[in-house]
């Protein structure tokens, strides 16, 4: 993965990793079962895994799925199993690899 891809998907996952599961679910967003939600976000949405990652803590998975047409969505999974969709969108788009030191 190239540098700015995973800046921008740091930018996007770090300030979710201060929540827990419990406040997650006081703030209103969705969470269930992690089988459920991924079913439905590939029925609905054409979604598939694009990227995942461990909070600093060790204590939350997050992972990335996006579709061809540019809806995503980050869930985050906590050791509990408790799986929450923490952002949604459109117009994803993915930064194409670029070899590092590659000769111009």
């Amino acid at each position: 993965m190239i540098k700015s891809t995973r800046n921008l998907i740091m930018a996007l996952v770090l300030p979710l990793a201060l929540f827990a599961a419990p406040e997650a679910q006081a703030a209103g967003l969705t969470c269930g079962d992690r089988t459920k939600l991924i079913k439905a976000l590939s029925e609905k949405y054409q979604e598939s895994p694009m990227a995942l990652g461990l909070s600093a803590t060790g204590k939350a998975m997050f992972e990335i799925y996006t579709s061809d047409t540019g809806t995503w969505t980050i869930l985050m999974t906590n050791t509990s199993g408790v799986t929450c969709i923490m952002a949604a969108g459109h117009s994803w788009e993915t930064i194409p690899d670029l070899a590092e030191g590659e000769p111009t």
